[in-house]
């Protein structure tokens, strides 16, 4: 979790309940490392047993952070609080939370959910794989992290990919030391648009569909091109190059597509997406950028 920064969205694929608990114990400990405020929302152990565990591990929040940086609650009441599952309502909870923190100056907000409430099949559940792609626009203004905690073991397989794509990073119960999430997703407001750093493909698809999406149905003005900056983005596959062509197509002023390179310099090229009268280009040339 030490790679993890605000603004990261990550599916944590576990084994069993120990391990669920390993990465809740992970966030907080580092949350509180960067002063940030830290939301739990666990399912598979009771609240006052975290905070009883978290004690145990050296995580105190009284001592180690300020007063009320740390919040356990049940997930059932945060996820179904009207006891079936509903997504434009967890999502305005989930926002509130976020405004709450920075008006209590703290530099972000992180939240670790376990998932393992999805598994009584309750009302609504066929909305998870949506709404855990449409939550990438809580997280891409750099304000708020998100763990989603799921027993690989538990959930079905079908789900699991669903929900993985739906996730810009998944990270296995044998992430290597130093591990980071393969593809990061930033709004940017001074040229207003997007940065992608990382790698982009079938893994990710449903989360950059989305937050393709929401660009251009928050444009602030339709006048203006959506900037795009592809300068950290170090691989893309075809359908990630699609749905850059649907973000150029659906944009009133097209995309300005910046700093693009090497792999996905070559995909866009060759699909034809850099001929596209809507695309503007500024293609990287070694450190420099050619217009």
């Amino acid at each position: 979790m030490e790679g993890l920064q605000l603004g990261d969205h990550v599916c944590a694929l576990v084994d069993g309940v120990d391990d669920g608990f390993e990465v809740i114990a992970q966030t907080v400990a580092v949350g509180f490392a960067a002063g940030d405020r830290v939301m739990v929302f666990t399912e598979s152990v009771p609240p006052a047993q975290v905070l009883a565990r978290l004690e145990s591990c050296g995580i105190l929040p009284g001592r180690e952070g300020r007063a009320g940086q740390l919040e356990v609650l049940s997930a059932r009441e945060a996820y179904l609080p009207a006891g079936r599952f509903e997504p434009d309502r967890l999502m305005e909870s989930l926002l509130d939370h976020v405004e709450r923190a920075t008006l209590d100056d703290y530099p972000g907000l992180r939240l670790v959910g376990d998932m393992a409430w999805a598994l009584s099949d309750p009302a609504g559940i066929e909305q998870l794989a949506a709404y855990e792609a449409q939550v990438n626009h809580l997280y891409m203004d750099g304000q708020a992290l998100g763990v989603c905690v799921y027993d690989r073991h538990a959930f079905d397989g079908a789900l699991l990919q669903q929900v993985t794509c739906a996730h810009p990073a998944t990270r296995a119960t044998a992430a290597a030391p130093g591990w980071a999430p393969l593809l990061r997703i930033r709004r940017t407001s001074d040229p207003y648009g997007l940065r992608l750093t990382g790698e982009a493909d079938y893994s990710s698809g449903q989360a950059v569909a989305a937050t393709v999406e929401a660009l251009v149905d928050q444009h602030p003005d339709p006048a203006t091109p959506i900037h795009v900056d592809l300068a950290g983005l170090r691989f893309a596959d075809a359908a990630t190059a699609a749905l850059l062509t649907r973000l150029a197509l659906r944009a009133p002023s097209g995309v300005d597509l910046i700093g693009y390179h090497g792999p996905v310099a070559r995909v866009l090229d060759c699909l034809g997406i850099t001929a596209l009268p809507a695309v503007h280009l500024s293609r990287a040339t070694g450190t420099e950028l050619e217009a």
